[in-house]
């Protein structure tokens, strides 16, 4: 059973409080009813029974203070009561909204991690997406590689057959130029050795022919010294010039006689200039001649 509650206002109206006012005024009305029918009663009887008709009297009953006390709980309780009941059902209203806004809330908060969950899993695809991107561009930029590694090592492998294949191709032309050079070398120091051979021949021919010419002309110019020695050969060194003329004259071997040797030194001066050949590679040969002059060629 509810318990009767003070009023929400302690405040006291012309020195009582809330209770004690209500109190007082039940008093007051049932007294007045209770003075109201008295009067009533004694007019009745002044008036007498030849004044009105007869009635049923009024049944009055004495309303006593613990009445009047006992309906005014009654009735604070029922308010009570009714109070209790507006704050119990205020209350669940309350409680309501407070579990309604406590479920928006988690609502709200499950939606918050629904779009932060949401939002990492974009950003997890994302990164997914990328790190996809980027192992495929590795993978891409690999197979490039391999493919250009490939072809360069293509390159190098054709590189070295062509440098092989040149290698070879020179190796073979060096040998064959190096068989003709050998060949040309062959044929050269043939035709040297035969143009030497015919030079040779060429400059005894010369030598043969024209040895006993410069030698009578030095013998015409030669004065025979006195006592002259038989069998005695003097060797002179002979430089010419291309058309001859005796540019010096050197005893290279003494005979033993210095008379002789001198007369054939001085026999070479006056026959200058000594007939030699004019023809070109004849003409070289004659500019320094040794010769051998003894008494029985030079008369």
């Amino acid at each position: 059973m509810a318990t009767a509650r003070k009023p929400a206002s302690g405040k006291k109206v012309f020195g009582l409080n809330g209770r004690s006012l209500v109190f007082a005024v039940a008093i007051h009305v049932v007294i007045g009813v209770s003075l109201f029918v008295s009067f009533n009663f004694k007019s009745d009887n002044v008036a007498g029974p030849a004044a009105r008709p007869q009635v049923q009297p009024i049944q009055a009953s004495v309303v006593t203070e613990a009445d009047v006390k006992k309906q005014f709980d009654a009735i604070e309780e029922r308010e009570n009561k009714k109070k209790l009941e507006q704050e119990q059902a205020e209350k669940k209203v309350q409680d309501l909204l407070k579990k309604q806004k406590q479920e928006e809330q988690k609502l709200a908060q499950i939606k918050k991690e629904q779009e932060l969950q949401k939002t990492k899993a974009a950003e997890e695809i994302k990164k997914a997406k990328a790190l996809a991107k980027k192992k495929e561009k590795e993978k891409n930029n690999k197979a490039e590689l391999a493919r250009k590694k490939k072809e360069d090592e293509k390159k190098k492998a054709e590189l070295a057959r062509k440098k092989k294949a040149d290698e070879k191709k020179k190796a073979e032309i060096a040998r064959k130029k190096k068989l003709a050079d050998d060949k040309r070398k062959k044929e050269l120091a043939l035709q040297q050795q035969m143009e030497a051979e015919r030079q040779k021949r060429v400059l005894n021919s010369a030598l043969a022919q024209y040895i006993p010419i410069i030698t009578q002309k030095v013998g015409r110019n030669w004065n025979q010294p006195t006592n002259l020695q038989r069998g005695i050969t003097a060797r002179v060194t002979v430089k010419l010039t291309a058309n001859g003329e005796v540019v010096s004259a050197q005893l290279t071997r003494s005979s033993g006689d210095t008379v002789f040797d001198r007369s054939v030194v001085n026999a070479v001066y006056k026959a200058s200039p000594l007939p030699i050949p004019r023809e070109r590679g004849i003409n070289e040969k004659f500019r320094e001649l040794n010769l051998n002059f003894n008494p029985e060629d030079l008369i």
